[in-house]
């Protein structure tokens, strides 16, 4: 099916613009060439299409019948009835502020302020994770991914994978299990947050979800045992009845699919069959990563870098690190000083490994500057290059 043509009328400007309205993938965000601002669909809608066109998105037409939305809401408060009174009458009832997304989470518990938590557009997996995620040998996805374009590369024992951005910018989490291990691989296109997890808490293995909720502007993934909202970027439960729970961070590399074809011609690639009709060859989020724009409100505006720089960051000893990516990709070697322990960073071929004092080396993540200062006022530390 080809892509539709519609008129897309800007709520701020009032201005008229034709866009082609793509037909495998929904675009819940439209900078204005007009005024520049940027348009979010409506709560509810999948897309600014649905919200401001003449036109519904053919994923809408296909799919969604407007029609039945009341039919949908009574089931789901019938079905939220069933849960509040099946509940043990000696545990607090379910709050139902996040029903209207599809989410039993229990707000009675939580560790952050349940204002700042955002509707960021789809409901509870509308933004679909990859749970039995298929790969292709790297030979035969050559043809099928930008040399230059990135991805989170993961090695566990003799197994190497790689996941790219382009696929993960449209799922953001991929339950996966590598040799065994449990893994949580995650991606949050808004802070380029880029992060391995272990998908293992209290022994116990838990798959997740995008919750279709945001918190400074960071994506809440779900755990499907309890509901319970994890912030992607703090790897910690904070909403639920998991609250304070929190994940551990394993090791990964950021490389392009060039880098990782020149050094790993084993690894295998994620695959673009992933049950889902997306477009894979097209972000959504058009030159996000470059201007100045941050989509959702924030709560700490740190002025020392560009908010879209990106990080290199290692947590220890009560302190999180974060080193300026291009800076240590460009010296080789940094240092920082962390309570009583001294970090070393060294970065060779686009790899970067960083040790303690001890010798051990410390897994690390990636993350725009903005998302990672907001959370480390009090015991971040940046690494300042000479």
């Amino acid at each position: 099916m080809p892509n539709v043509p519609a008129t897309l009328i800007c709520p701020f400007c009032s201005s008229h613009q034709t866009e082609n309205i793509p037909d495998n993938a929904c675009m819940p965000f439209y900078k204005c060439k007009n005024c520049g601002k940027v348009i979010r669909a409506k709560k509810g809608d999948c897309c600014v299409f649905c919200s401001y066109s003449n036109t519904v998105c053919p994923l809408k037409q296909s799919g969604h019948k407007p029609k039945l939305w009341f039919v949908g809401f009574v089931i789901l408060g019938f079905i939220a009835l069933l849960v509040f009174f099946s509940r043990n009458v000696n545990q607090p009832p379910l709050e139902t502020m996040f029903l209207n997304s599809g989410l039993y989470t229990n707000t009675f518990i939580h560790s952050i302020p349940l204002e700042l938590v955002l509707d960021g557009g789809p409901r509870k997996d509308g933004i679909p994770a990859l749970n039995h995620p298929k790969f292709t040998t790297l030979a035969a996805a050559l043809s099928e991914f930008p040399e230059q374009g990135f991805g989170i590369l993961v090695q566990i024992g003799s197994t190497v994978r790689y996941y790219p951005f382009s696929i993960l910018t449209y799922h953001e989490i991929v339950n996966d299990t590598i040799e065994g291990q449990p893994v949580l691989i995650t991606f949050c296109p808004l802070c380029g947050s880029a992060i391995v997890f272990d998908s293992r808490v209290d022994s116990e293995t838990l798959g997740f979800g995008v919750s279709g909720k945001l918190y400074e502007s960071n994506l809440l993934m779900y755990d499907k045992t309890s509901e319970s909202l994890w912030s992607q970027i703090l790897g910690e439960a904070v909403v639920g009845d998991k609250t304070g729970k929190k994940l551990t961070v394993l090791l990964s590399q950021m490389l392009t699919f060039a880098e990782v074809a020149q050094k790993y011609p084993q690894a295998e690639v994620l695959s673009k069959e992933t049950g889902f009709s997306r477009n894979y060859d097209i972000s959504p989020y058009g030159d996000y990563d470059e201007n100045d724009e941050i989509y959702f409100p924030i709560s700490v505006q740190d002025q020392r870098f560009h908010p879209k720089e990106l990080m290199y960051i290692v947590n220890t000893n009560e302190h999180s690190v974060a080193f300026k990516l291009n800076d240590l990709m460009q010296l080789k070697k940094a240092e920082a000083i962390a309570g009583s322990d001294i970090l070393i960073a060294e970065s060779e071929d686009s790899e970067i490994v960083v040790r303690n004092s001890k010798n051990e080396r410390l897994p690390g993540y990636y993350a725009m500057w903005f998302s990672w200062s907001i959370h480390h006022q009090k015991d971040g530390i940046v690494w300042q290059s000479p």
